[in-house]
């Protein structure tokens, strides 16, 4: 089984750190590179940090940042062509951000390389509807979420959505082939161990997500 292989918020670069970028995208071990994406105004920029309204500034546990200091989803689609896909998982602090991916993703061969992650996931069903086809992931990060999301498919509440989640929360191979079904794609974050991730690949999972190459190149 092949498994898709995330590098971790490696779009949370710098603009004097876009060559590394490049170089990170182009790396036989890195299959995407995942970016935290947040609307500020009319453009999309890629942070963890919590954007302060309309102040020129990014709050986050280091203080505050200047959004000078970060890059632009475009910049990173930009430096991956050619290479890796793009994982944008979509944040929101207030208002709807669909419509700016969507005005962002209109090229089609671009859009072909990008999936789309959210903890919200009434945003990642917003996106769905601007952008039909794209590929779209629910990311859950509790026990409760997971359970939600169980309960939501087999009611036939949710459409079938894969799912990024948190790889402390699998704990069996029979859990994540119960996930697969409902799911078709698990991913599994974040893995910064050789053994973790080799074990969730033999159990089944399709992607892994980890803060380092080393971890990705093992797979």
């Amino acid at each position: 089984m092949t498994v898709n292989r995330i590098l971790h918020r490696a779009g949370n670069a710098t603009p004097g750190s876009l060559a590394s970028l490049v170089v990170l995208a182009g790396h036989l071990a890195v299959d995407a590179i995942e970016a935290d994406v947040w609307v500020h105004g009319d453009d999309l920029l890629a942070h963890h940090e919590r954007p302060l309204g309309p102040l020129p500034l990014l709050l986050g546990w280091g203080g505050f940042q200047r959004r000078s200091s970060v890059l632009s989803l475009h910049a990173i689609l930009e430096a991956r062509a050619g290479h890796a896909d793009v994982v944008v998982d979509l944040r929101s602090w207030f208002g709807d951000p669909a419509p700016e991916l969507a005005r962002a993703l209109a090229d089609e061969a671009t859009r072909s390389r990008v999936c789309v992650t959210c903890e919200d996931w009434s945003i990642a069903d917003r996106v769905r509807a601007w952008l039909p086809g794209i590929r779209i992931g629910y990311s859950i990060r509790t026990e409760a979420q997971l359970r939600a999301y169980l309960v939501q498919r087999d009611a036939g509440v949710l459409s079938e959505t894969a799912v990024a989640i948190r790889h402390t929360l699998l704990h069996t191979p029979d859990e994540i082939a119960l996930l697969r079904e409902r799911a078709r794609r698990v991913n599994a974050w974040t893995v910064d161990d050789v053994d973790r991730a080799m074990q969730l690949v033999s159990w089944g999972v399709d992607e892994i997500t980890s803060n380092h190459v080393t971890v990705l190149n093992a797979l």
